[in-house]
């Protein structure tokens, strides 16, 4: 062993020993701090990401013939890689191959996308799913769907698309499944009654559960959020645009994306039946939206996308939104650099389901050393990617507009991230030695500060439980002298404080 990697150990040695954590000595360069010695380390240098699929055990839900229960087969499915666990489930509820099958043919029906994110799952079916004779049986899959969802942790709403269209029971929207429904009959016979209730006495309104899209404030993206919205009336896209109006009501980082003040020229919105058998609905704006628009720092585009997904996943097989102002429709978007058309004026659900983002949670520390946790608005991949959510952070470096920070060093980067392997619920984080140079004169505090901000965002995740960290592929005993690295560090939530004690980043 090299003598100053020996004198290194030495004294890492002794400060375990005594409780004394050695001070760089006033004119030592940084440059000049030796690597960690060598000491269980992975097999490989760990690059990139590495997630070792993990098996989840999930229930299945098969409706029996009668359609007054349903039959539960718990099976151990493995997300590979980019993929949620939702997404995986469904395929394998739809799989031919499974055990069970449902009281009726699903025939040629297959999953189209699913999207997850905020703890709600969208599945897009194929067309063939209305194959079925009746409407009880539509209303089996989709729920068998639902159920099966909603008993994956994490999972608060389900909604079910057929060819991107949502459904209904007579004219009443089907809403979002936020529960597990035991019986496919009592069901429908709720649905039935609710419909007849609705178009005859409008007294006493009706509840559905809809997913409204919201705009971020930071990053061009669209997240979703569930919304108890009542109707007393058949007027249900007039009830959905009050509540886009009301703004979001559970996430930080969004915004409402129809303006106060902004008004339909026709305050009933109406469905039109296009010439080409296409249902749209049209909004006719006041020419004055542009200005609301300006005022409330909105782009056309984030109210253009907030329609078309709020709309197209709630509304009985509508197909696209026309958005006029003062009668002339809005034909194309620009959304950072890239151009969004819309041929004839009509915006599709399609035109922006790549710009759903989800939300992460991040942990920034304050003036004080304490942490906060903090919503950011992400893509769904990223969601799903602990590189990713680390290289978040990173954003939070160094910024004067905020109490709350990334407490890093300067000169490190996201880049100094060299890659995380995930198994078994630990997280392998892979630093580079210039992360450790640079880290070396932190105090204690600060210390802290940057292991547990690192440590707490990642175990915020559903597969991670606890992180380790190496140091270009070598253990690390501590990064600057007062936390001990080499076994799983799990969250700290004793340095954690609520939101209003610090304030917003």
């Amino acid at each position: 062993m090299h003598k100053p990697l020996r004198l290194m150990a030495l004294l890492l040695a002794l400060t375990l020993l005594t409780g004394c954590v050695p001070q760089r000595r006033d004119g030592e360069g940084i440059d000049s701090i030796a690597m960690p010695e060598p000491s269980d380390e992975p097999e490989n240098m760990i690059l990139g990401e590495q997630q070792t699929s993990r098996l989840s055990n999930v229930s299945l839900y098969y409706a029996m013939s009668d359609g007054a229960v349903f039959s539960r087969v718990p099976v151990g499915i493995q997300a590979k890689a980019g993929k949620s666990l939702p997404e995986a489930a469904v395929e394998a509820l739809l799989s031919p191959s499974s055990n069970e099958e449902m009281y009726f043919s699903t025939g040629d029906t297959h999953m189209l996308s699913c999207e997850y994110a905020c703890g709600i799952a969208t599945v897009n079916l194929s067309i063939d799913a209305r194959n079925v004779q009746s409407e009880q049986e539509e209303l089996a899959l989709l729920t068998a769907i639902g159920n099966t969802l909603l008993g994956i942790e994490g999972v608060r709403g389900v909604n079910v698309l057929i060819g991107g269209q949502s459904d209904s029971f007579g004219q009443l929207p089907h809403g979002v499944q936020t529960e597990v429904i035991p019986s496919v009959t009592a069901s429908y016979a709720q649905l039935l009654a609710e419909h007849d209730h609705l178009m005859t006495d409008r007294a006493m309104p009706v509840t559905r559960t809809a997913t409204l899209y919201f705009p971020t404030a930071v990053g061009s993206w669209l997240v979703p959020e569930l919304r108890e919205v009542a109707f007393d009336s058949d007027d249900f896209a007039g009830a959905l645009i009050e509540a886009l109006k009301a703004g979001p009501l559970e996430q930080s980082c969004s915004v409402a994306s129809i303006p106060a003040g902004a008004e339909l020229l026709d305050p009933n919105p109406k469905v039109e039946t296009l010439s080409t058998g296409e249902h749209a609905l049209t909004l006719n704006f006041s020419a004055t939206l542009a200005n609301y628009l300006a005022f409330s720092g909105l782009e056309i585009w984030e109210l253009a996308g907030s329609l078309a997904l709020t709309v197209c996943s709630f509304l009985p097989q509508i197909d696209a939104v026309r958005i006029l102002v003062s009668g002339d429709p809005i034909t194309v978007c620009q959304v950072g650099d890239s151009i969004v058309r819309f041929d004839d004026g009509l915006i599709r659900r399609s035109d922006f389901a790549g710009y759903i983002g989800s939300v992460a949670t991040l942990y920034l520390a304050d003036s004080f050393g304490a942490l906060q946790p903090v919503q950011r608005a992400v893509s769904t991949r990223s969601a799903l990617s602990p590189r990713n959510l680390l290289s978040e952070l990173f954003y939070y470096t160094d910024r004067d507009d905020s109490q709350l920070s990334f407490p890093v060093p300067e000169n490190v980067f996201a880049e100094d991230v060299l890659g995380i392997q995930v198994s078994g619920g630990i997280a392998r984080v892979n630093l580079s030695a210039n992360f450790y140079r640079c880290c070396q004169a932190l105090d204690a505090s600060a210390e802290r500060s940057v292991i547990y901000c690192m440590v707490n965002t990642l175990c915020a995740a559903d597969n991670i439980q606890a992180v380790r960290f190496y140091v270009e592929g070598v253990s690390a005993e501590t990064l600057a002298g007062s936390i001990y690295l080499r076994s799983p560090l799990m969250p700290n939530p004793g340095i954690v404080v609520e939101p209003e004690a610090t304030g917003e980043p």
